[in-house]
């Protein structure tokens, strides 16, 4: 009966997490914004999505990732019912591990989404041969991720300037490091909380 209940559960989150998915894509198309549909969506997703506005660290310049964590949280949160209905016994080191994997899964999604601006922004310099090309979108861009792009180049140069395409690079490098060491640690912490009874 309770693997009945997880897996009805998860179907639900689910359901309701591709809801969330369609009122944030129908929020960036203006003609469709105003739908009934969306509107319709408005009242049973914005409450939650509302949940992680206004966090200031999800916000990196003029982008807003409060939503794709609340999306995170949801399909994390789908996973880790699939996960308790496939289970016969629910142990404190499983319900461990899935709040571990919820935590590495959304620092995962944020991560790999900024290496795709931080990789799309280099294109555009080496498309460009390193001539600066300004745009709306692209000043845009610039301004959000430089900031973190100095830091991080920062970190290992040792204070030496460095151009914005080396620092683009050394960012990229950088963040996917991240995203393989935590998932390797991820990954034998797991292991180790899949043994706690």
């Amino acid at each position: 009966m309770p693997r009945t209940i997880f897996s009805i559960l998860s179907l639900v989150v689910s359901v309701y997490a591709i809801m969330c998915f369609l009122r944030i894509l129908l929020t960036w198309i203006p003609s469709l914004s105003y739908s009934k549909f969306s509107r319709f969506l408005g009242k049973i997703c914005d409450p939650y999505l509302n949940i992680f506005r206004g966090i200031r660290w999800l916000q990196l310049g003029s982008f807003d990732f409060s939503a794709a964590l609340g999306l995170c949280i949801l399909g994390v949160l789908a996973s880790m019912l699939t996960g308790f209905a496939g289970k016969s016994v629910i142990t404190i080191g499983f319900v461990l591990q899935m709040i571990l994997q919820l935590a590495w899964s959304i620092v995962t999604s944020i991560v790999t989404f900024l290496i795709i601006i931080l990789v799309v922004r280099l294109i555009v310099l080496f498309v460009r041969k390193g001539q600066y090309y300004s745009s709306p979108i692209l000043d845009q861009i610039d301004a959000s991720i430089s900031p973190l792009v100095y830091n991080i180049a920062r970190t290992f140069t040792v204070g030496k300037k460095v151009s914005y395409t080396t620092a683009l690079i050394i960012a990229i490098i950088a963040l996917i490091a991240i995203i393989v060491l935590g998932s390797i640690a991820v990954y034998l912490i797991c292991g180790i909380l899949s043994g706690i009874a």
